[in-house]
C-alpha cells in the first residue's frame, strides 16, 4: 500500500503526458464481501504502471483472502494495448471447529484449518479500430495461469490451546483463455461479449480436500457420526466457495455484473448492451452464465450498472444484480449483490 501511495505521488516527469488514476470498489451480497483498490501510473505517453490490492471474505465466518498485484499496459500505435500482470495472494487460513471441546470428561476438541496461497501471471492484448465511423468494434485475448498452494491440517484442542495432528498440502495449477469483442454504433451504443475456459492440473473438487479415507477416519474419531459428517459437509462448502473465488484469477473480477461463484467454474460467458444516455451518464444491461466443474451446476447473474461523470475528473458507479445459484444435487439459492465504485483521475 505505501508502495502504490509513493508512486502515485512520485515525480511529475513519470505523467507528463499520461494521466494517471486511481479507482476504488466494493462489492457485498449475503454472507460475501470484496474490495480493492487500482492505481494506474502514467509513464511516458503511452505506458501505463497498475497497482492493485483486492481483498475477498468468501463467507461469513471464514478469513478474508488478500491479493496484491503490478502490471504494465502499453499502448502499441493507434490500435493495439499490450498488458501483463503478475499477482500474489497472501496465505490465509479459516478454521472449522469439528467437535468442540469438553474439559469436564477430559475430551479435546477437534478442528480442522484450511488454507491457501497463490501466485499468477496475466498476459494479453486488445485491438480497437480506433476511428470515428458510425460502427466501430474492438477485439482482446488473454490468458492467466495460476499456481495454488492448498493445504490442510488437523487440531486437537485440549485447554483452549491447539495442537497440530496432521498436515497435508497439495499444489493446483490452472490456466484460463478468455475471449471477448465490442461492437460500438455511433458512439453511444455498445454490444459486448466476453467469455472464458478454466484448466486444471488436477480435479479441483478434490485437490486440498479431505480425501474419503481421511474423512472416514475423522468420522471414527467423533463419537456422534451425524454431527461429524455435518461438519464436514460445512468444510467442504466453505473451501469449494473459498476455491471458487479465487482460481484461475476470478478473484480481480468479481462484482456485482459477474456474480460471486460458490465452487471452481469451468467456462463463463457475459452478453452485455451499454448506451449513453449523455456526455456524463451511462447505463449498462448484462447476463453472466457460469458453468461450474463437472457435478457442481449453473448461475446465472442479471445485472445493471449506471456510471456518473463528475467533472473531468470524477467518476462514480453502481450496479446491482440477482444471481441464482443452481446446483445439480441441492436446492437453488437466490442471492442480491451491490457494488459501488469510484475513479479519481489527476
Amino acid at each position: 500500500m505505501l508502495l502504490l501511495l509513493a508512486l502515485l505521488g512520485a515525480s511529475p516527469t513519470w505523467a507528463e503526458s499520461a494521466d494517471s488514476a486511481i479507482t476504488l470498489e466494493a462489492s457485498g451480497g449475503r454472507g460475501y464481501a470484496l474490495w480493492s483498490l487500482l492505481g494506474d501510473v502514467g509513464v511516458g505517453e503511452a505506458t501505463f504502471l497498475t497497482l492493485g490490492y483486492t481483498g475477498a471474505r468468501p463467507e461469513s465466518g471464514t478469513a478474508a483472502t488478500h491479493q496484491l498485484s503490478v502490471g504494465v499496459d502499453h499502448l502499441a500505435g493507434t490500435h493495439w494495448l499490450l498488458s501483463g500482470a503478475v499477482s500474489l495472494g497472501l496465505s490465509k487460513a479459516s478454521d472449522t471447529e469439528l467437535s468442540a471441546e469438553r474439559p469436564r470428561l477430559n475430551v479435546p476438541g477437534l478442528t480442522a484449518r484450511t488454507g491457501y496461497g497463490s501466485q499468477a501471471v496475466q498476459l494479453g492484448a486488445a485491438w480497437d479500430s480506433a476511428g470515428f465511423d458510425t460502427w466501430e468494434y474492438g477485439l482482446d485475448a488473454g490468458v492467466g495461469v495460476s499456481r495454488y498452494p492448498l493445504r490442510r491440517q488437523l487440531f486437537t484442542v485440549s485447554g483452549g490451546a491447539p495442537t497440530e495432528r496432521y498436515v497435508r498440502e497439495d499444489v493446483l495449477w490452472s490456466a484460463r483463455p478468455v475471449l471477448g469483442a465490442r461492437l460500438l454504433w455511433k458512439g453511444r451504443w455498445e454490444l459486448g461479449l466476453r467469455g472464458g475456459y478454466a484448466f486444471y492440473s488436477e480435479d479441483p473438487l478434490t485437490a486440498g480436500q479431505f480425501t474419503d479415507a481421511e474423512a472416514e477416519g475423522l468420522e471414527a474419531r467423533l463419537e456422534d457420526q451425524v454431527a461429524a459428517r455435518r461438519a464436514l459437509a460445512l468444510l467442504r462448502r466453505r473451501q469449494l466457495r473459498d476455491l471458487g473465488a479465487a482460481v484461475t484469477r476470478r478473484l480481480g473480477d468479481v462484482n456485482a455484473g459477474t456474480g460471486f461463484p460458490s465452487a471452481p467454474v469451468r467456462w463463463d460467458v457475459k452478453p452485455s448492451l451499454s448506451w449513453r444516455l449523455s456526455q456524463d451518464v451511462r447505463g449498462q444491461l448484462s447476463y453472466a452464465f457460469t458453468r461450474y466443474v463437472a457435478g457442481q451446476g449453473v448461475a446465472h447473474v442479471v445485472a445493471t450498472r449506471w456510471t456518473v461523470r463528475l467533472g473531468d475528473a470524477v467518476r462514480l458507479w453502481a450496479s446491482v444484480a440477482l444471481q441464482r445459484d443452481e446446483p445439480e444435487d441441492t436446492p437453488a439459492e437466490a442471492s442480491g449483490l451491490l457494488t459501488l465504485g469510484g475513479e479519481y483521475t489527476f
